[in-house]
C-alpha cells in the first residue's frame, strides 16, 4: 500500500469514530438540560437507550452482512454521518418525551452504520498496510468525547442554543461525509467478497464479544452518566459538568496515540490485562475518598489504562476467526457497542433506587473482571 493511501485512509476512519463521538458528547453534556425540558428522568433516558440499542445492533448487522459486502464501507460511513447529525438535532428539538423515544429509531439506524463499519475499514488498512491501525481507530473516540465535552461546556456556559448548535453540525457534517468518501481507501482495497448468513457467531468470537460487552458497556456509562454523575452527586457545576467525560477521553486518546510505543515497551499482554487492573482499582480509591479533583484525575489514568483494550481483543479475534472479516468485525462491534446502550439503560433503572455513585463502584469492579478473564484468554498472536 503507498504511503499516501495509508494516511488518507487512516485519517478517514480516524474522523469518523471522531464526529460522531463529538457529536454525542455534545448531546450528554446538555442530558441534564434535555431532561428537565422534557421533564423525564433516569429510567425514562434508560427506555430511550434500549430502543437506541435496538436499531443499532439491527443496523450494523445489515451493514455489516449485505450492505459492506455489495458496496464497501466507505459509502456506507459517509450517509451515516450525515444520519447522526440530523437525528441528533431531532432529539434536542423533540416537543415531548413520545417523539424523543421515535427519534432514538434514526439516531440507532445511524450510528449502527457509522462508527462500527468504519472499524471494518481500520482492519482493511491494517490488512493491506500490514500495520497496527485499530487503536488509531480507537482514538477517534476519544478525541470525540474530549473536543465535544470542551465544545458543549462552552455552548453551555455562554447559552448558546442547542437548536443552533446542532443545526450547524449538520452543515458540518456534509462536510465531513464528503472528507471521509474522498479520504478512504480507493474501491480496489475496499471491502470485496460475499456476505454471510445470519448465525450465532463462533464460541471465541463469542467470548471476545462479552469482552468487548463489558469495557463497551463502562465507556457507555461513563459518556451517558458522568456529567449527570458529577453535577447530582458531586454538586458541579452544570457547564463543568463535562468534565469527567474530558479527562478520561484525555488519557484514552494518549493511551491510543502511542499504543504502538507502549505494546512495544511493555507487551500486549501488559497493555491488554494489567493495564486494565491498574485502572480500574485507581478509580474505585478515588470513589471511595470522593473527592472531586481526585476523581477526574483518576478519570484520566482510567481513560489511559483501559483504552488500548479494546483493539487488542480485536486484533486476537480478526486473527483466530474463521469468518470474513466484514462479518467477524460487525458481530465484535456490535456486541460491544450495544453494550453501551443497554449498560447506562440499567444504570437509569438502578439509579431510581440507588445513587449514581453506587453504580460507579460496580462499573469498576466489573471491569477489574474483565481484565482478570483477558489475562486467563490471553494467547500471543504467534500461538
Amino acid at each position: 500500500m503507498e504511503k499516501k493511501i495509508f494516511y488518507s485512509s487512516l485519517f478517514a476512519v480516524i474522523l469518523c469514530s471522531f464526529f460522531p463521538m463529538f457529536i454525542v458528547a455534545c448531546y450528554f453534556t446538555y442530558l441534564p438540560w434535555n431532561m428537565n425540558r422534557l421533564n423525564i428522568d433516569e429510567s425514562d433516558v434508560s427506555i430511550f437507550l434500549i430502543i437506541f440499542g435496538l436499531f443499532f445492533i439491527l443496523s450494523n448487522q445489515i451493514c455489516a452482512r449485505i450492505l459492506v459486502p455489495k458496496f464497501g464501507t466507505k459509502i456506507i460511513m459517509s450517509i451515516a454521518i450525515i444520519i447522526i447529525a440530523v437525528s441528533n438535532l431531532l432529539l434536542m428539538i423533540s416537543p415531548n418525551y413520545l417523539f424523543l423515544l421515535f427519534f432514538a429509531i434514526p439516531t440507532g439506524i445511524g450510528w449502527g452504520s457509522s462508527a462500527p463499519i468504519a472499524g471494518i475499514h481500520a482492519n482493511l488498512i491494517e490488512k493491506h498496510s500490514r500495520k497496527i491501525v485499530v487503536p488509531y481507530y480507537a482514538m477517534g473516540f476519544n478525541l470525540g468525547m474530549f473536543i465535544g465535552g470542551i465544545s458543549a461546556g462552552f455552548f453551555i456556559n455562554y447559552q448558546f442554543s442547542p437548536k443552533y448548535v446542532f443545526t450547524i453540525l449538520i452543515l458540518v457534517s456534509v462536510l465531513i461525509s464528503l472528507t471521509i468518501y474522498h479520504f478512504a481507501l480507493p474501491q480496489n482495497l475496499d471491502f470485496k467478497g460475499k456476505g454471510d448468513r445470519f448465525k450465532i457467531p463462533e464460541k471465541n468470537i463469542l467470548l471476545f464479544g462479552l469482552l468487548l460487552f463489558m469495557i463497551f458497556g463502562s465507556n457507555g456509562i461513563m459518556v451517558d452518566w458522568s456529567t449527570l454523575w458529577l453535577t447530582k452527586d458531586l454538586n458541579s457545576p452544570l457547564h463543568l459538568g463535562g468534565l469527567g467525560l474530558m479527562f478520561f477521553s484525555f488519557g484514552g486518546m494518549l493511551a491510543n496515540l502511542f499504543s504502538n510505543q507502549l505494546i512495544n515497551f511493555f507487551s500486549e499482554k501488559v497493555v491488554g490485562c494489567f493495564f486494565v487492573l491498574i485502572g480500574s482499582f485507581l478509580l474505585l480509591i478515588s470513589i471511595i475518598i470522593f473527592n472531586l479533583y481526585l476523581i477526574l484525575i483518576c478519570l484520566f489514568f482510567y481513560g489511559f489504562l483501559t483504552a488500548n483494550f479494546v483493539p487488542l481483543v480485536i486484533r486476537q479475534a480478526v486473527r483466530q476467526s474463521t469468518e470474513n472479516l466484514s462479518t467477524t468485525v460487525g458481530n465484535l462491534i456490535t456486541m460491544g457497542l450495544c453494550s453501551m446502550f443497554i449498560a447506562p439503560a440499567i444504570i437509569g433503572f438502578i439509579a431510581e433506587t440507588y445513587s449514581l455513585t453506587h453504580n460507579m463502584y460496580g462499573l469498576c469492579f466489573l471491569i477489574f473482571f474483565t481484565g482478570i478473564v483477558f489475562f486467563n484468554m490471553f494467547k500471543p498472536i504467534n500461538e
